[in-house]
């Protein structure tokens, strides 16, 4: 029984992060926009940007809500389910991680607060604005703590590695290590501009589609400066995910050759090797598919000076993770070079014809590139954690090592499936319903925050 209970704790915890995911490029994608929209009311006096971001902010409100629950949960399912890989973190500096993201949480609880009741005590407009950049702070700051716990978990350090896998003893604890660990920066980089580019991606879907369906001029008005803010942060943040995502392939290759070896779906290790897209990776051998000669290893030199890459072959079967993971990488490289065609196609469309999002077959991509940014993301997670397997703690501590193998979890597990399920869409059924509360046809002065408060 114990294997299939660690089947499901690997899919109940799978199926949780993959939810939380959402919500929480959501919220760091809504409080950028936030930021941004209301210093250009402050610094323009534009008033549409003011509605913008006071609009925003009840979303904002809700969506930081919800996270927060859903985050308990994930808490509390690392304890129930890999109570022994908590032990591990818990007698490791690993455990500073998980603190330091308390006092982010704090930081953006407290901030929010004031920024939301008591923005008529700030005489001064950007004092109040420097409020929301604090929030923005906190989020970002519990983002970067929970990814740098995630790249301890594939490259840790700050303990005695190999004599913990004999005697199952922590010892040589360094408390900062694990803040700083080796795969942390390029982990960190790469997941916050994929993050804010999918958060902000996915609300322009909205706005597009509001776009569309509302024609009077304030509503225009306001969902136009939100589809400027929304493209211009993604330009920036896709050209900033291709530099850090490259940076990213760099360091697996040093750090973890095999998670590298099956995502290029290199089933022997050689010089000068083929890129290899989709096809399939069977009995250790890469079927079907499209093979460019030479593409791989003239990328890995001229990005590490690295000519020899790793292969499958060099490291045990019972190493290898679901070799699924190399058409989960495609997918994801695909959607990026999809989003960014999308994104020149805007460029060229704002050159041509100064306002693009007046254009349905364009409100129309965006809408469609939104979702599609949101599963390309997740995908990129997906591939990151099974990655990873069988090892929770790379090359330290297997997930079956480390799962809860008792079946009185089965249970409230299919109870939280089922909670998920119905939480994430009713949760942005209410965003719509409160971003659509302050009725279109009203001016932008009875909201601004150029002129005041931003009271809900």
């Amino acid at each position: 029984m114990s294997i299939p209970m660690v089947t499901f704790d690997r899919f109940l915890f799978a199926f949780t992060v993959a939810s939380h995911i959402i919500l929480v490029s959501t919220s760091i994608g809504l409080i950028v926009i936030i930021c941004v929209a209301q210093f250009l009311s402050i610094r323009y006096n534009d008033k549409y940007y003011g509605n913008l971001a006071h609009r925003l902010t009840k979303v904002f409100a809700i969506s930081f809500g919800v996270g927060t629950a859903s985050g308990v949960v994930m808490a509390v399912e690392l304890t129930a389910l890999f109570p022994r890989f908590m032990t591990l973190v818990s007698e490791t500096g690993a455990i500073g991680l998980f603190y330091a993201e308390v006092f982010a949480f704090f930081l953006e609880t407290i901030c929010l607060v004031v920024y939301v009741y008591y923005s008529d005590a700030f005489k001064n407009l950007y004092a109040h604005w420097f409020v929301g950049v604090l929030i923005a702070a906190g989020t970002i700051m519990s983002a970067i703590l929970i990814t740098t716990v995630n790249a301890w978990m594939n490259t840790p350090n700050g303990f005695n590695e190999s004599v913990y896998m004999q005697s199952g003893t922590v010892t040589g604890v360094s408390v900062w290590a694990p803040f700083f660990n080796p795969s942390a920066f390029a982990e960190i980089a790469h997941v916050l501009s994929t993050t804010v580019f999918a958060g902000c991606m996915l609300i322009g879907s909205y706005f597009a589609y509001r776009y569309l369906r509302y024609h009077d001029p304030v509503e225009t008005a306001v969902l136009g400066r939100g589809l400027k803010i929304v493209w211009i942060t993604s330009i920036i943040t896709l050209v900033l995910a291709g530099i850090t995502g490259s940076n990213e392939m760099a360091t697996l290759l040093k750090l973890q050759p095999l998670k590298y070896a099956v995502f290029d779906a290199n089933t022997s290790p050689g010089t000068g090797l083929p890129e290899r897209l989709f096809g399939s990776i069977t009995n250790g051998q890469f079927v079907g598919g499209i093979t460019i000669p030479g593409v791989q290893g003239f990328l890995a030199a001229f990005e590490t000076g690295t000519t020899a890459l790793p292969g499958m072959s060099q490291f045990p079967p019972s190493d290898w993770p679901p070799t699924i993971i190399h058409y989960t990488f495609d997918l994801m490289v695909l959607g990026g070079f999809l989003a960014a065609g999308f994104l020149l196609i805007w460029l060229i469309g704002l050159v041509i014809k100064k306002k693009p999002f007046e254009s349905r077959t364009f409100l129309l991509m965006q809408i469609i590139a939104g979702l599609g940014s949101l599963i390309v993301y997740e995908l990129g997670w997906v591939s990151d954690e099974l990655g990873r397997q069988p090892w929770i703690v790379y090359n330290v501590l297997h997930v079956s090592q480390a799962a809860n193998v008792s079946t009185g979890l089965f249970l409230p597990g299919v109870f939280i499936i089922a909670f998920y399920i119905v939480l994430v869409p009713t949760t942005f059924y209410f965003y719509t319903r409160v971003f659509h509360s302050k009725l279109s046809n009203e001016e932008p002065e009875e909201v601004g925050l150029a002129e005041g408060g931003i009271n809900l």
